[in-house]
């Protein structure tokens, strides 16, 4: 049977899906490299109704060919040695968790989530008082996402230990119940194979109770059925909505062979939403984010983008995370706010001033 306290974590469903607005990815173009900009592009999301802001948690951020080929997500162009090596790839990223801090001043109504740390980054029972923290703060507005970890050019530019990958996605899963133990236990203790604590008391403990809602990124099997038992949502990126129907009903399954009501746990996209009537417009961002496959861009017509988002719906989708060209300087936010929002979150919808 699973743990109670997953069941009731975080706030009430909202009415219609949760839209979230990802402020940085490791692609040039989808991170705000400076705090003045990340500021009024949050205030400007909370403004047209987002639920919340999101922010990854890398230290390096890359062009799309070196996405391309550090990722593994395709087969992306030939490297033209030394030269291509040598062109610098990297672009201005603010450190994940200060930022975070700094927006929950900054902001008043937004949810503040992380997609994702990597667990390597931080141990999980600071992690969890350092979350506690941030909940108390911003008046229990943290989404704590996780992932296993995966960028080996960061770990060794960083001086960090890179695991192996079964061993990384363990320590995910044991570090997700050493969290779940500091916040909701007066004695918390856990042991396991990477991580061992004994009276990791959290006092503040998080606002939000039980605890804040923990998400795993990630598109594994087995970093799915980590989920089922220990979060309290999944978060996969770039799937079509017929991918995602079929990982629903897998989720569903295994939340059912642990004991657990399905609909505890939340299914969530990531996109990059660019809406925009010019067709050579859309060619360009199909071109420039080439490290995206096209199932993860959805693009065109406001009214076609809507569809799209619609027919994600469909597949079970309830909680979508977008990520917009440029956010800062281009029109795309305006347009999501004034011409996709409306129909699609009908609760809040009021022009940034």
């Amino acid at each position: 049977m699973i743990n109670d306290d997953l069941s009731g974590a975080g706030p009430a469903q909202e009415a219609g899906p949760h839209v979230g607005l990802i402020l940085a990815l490791t692609i040039r173009g989808l991170a705000v490299g400076n705090y003045p900009d990340m500021v009024r592009a949050a205030q400007a999301a909370e403004s047209y109704g987002f639920d919340s802001v999101w922010l990854c948690d890398h230290f390096l951020t890359l062009s799309p060919d070196d996405y391309v080929r550090d990722a593994g997500i395709t087969a992306g162009p030939e490297s033209d040695g030394d030269a291509q090596r040598s062109r610098s790839s990297s672009v201005p990223l603010l450190e994940c968790w200060t930022a975070l801090s700094a927006l929950s001043r900054d902001t008043t109504t937004v949810r503040l989530g992380t997609s994702v740390l990597c667990n390597s980054y931080r141990y999980p029972a600071v992690l969890a008082k350092m979350a506690a923290t941030l909940d108390v703060i911003s008046g229990g507005r943290l989404d704590l996402g996780m992932g296993a970890g995966w960028f080996q050019q960061e770990y060794e530019a960083y001086g960090i230990p890179f695991p192996p990958t079964g061993d990384r996605v363990t320590a995910l899963g044991e570090s997700l119940q050493v969290m779940r133990q500091v916040w909701t236990q007066p004695h918390p203790t856990f042991h396991g194979d990477f991580y061992s604590i004994d009276g990791a008391v959290c006092d503040p403990p998080p606002l939000q109770q039980p605890h804040p809602p923990l998400w795993v990124g990630g598109e594994g099997l087995r970093v799915h059925r980590i989920a089922a038992r220990h979060a309290n949502g999944v978060n996969v990126r770039w799937w079509p909505a017929e991918k995602c129907a079929e990982r629903r009903a897998f989720l569903d399954r295994e939340c059912e062979a642990i004991g657990r009501d399905p609909a505890t746990l939340r299914l969530s996209i990531t996109t990059l939403l660019a809406p925009t009537d010019s067709s050579a417009q859309q060619d360009e961002l199909r071109t420039r984010f080439q490290s995206i496959p096209d199932t993860g861009l959805i693009t065109g017509t406001p009214e076609a983008c809507v569809e799209r988002i619609r027919a994600y719906q469909d597949a079970g989708i309830d909680h979508f995370l977008f990520t917009i060209p440029d956010v800062a300087d281009s029109a795309y936010l305006d347009v999501v706010g004034e011409q996709i929002l409306p129909h699609i979150k009908p609760a809040r919808h009021t022009q940034p001033t």
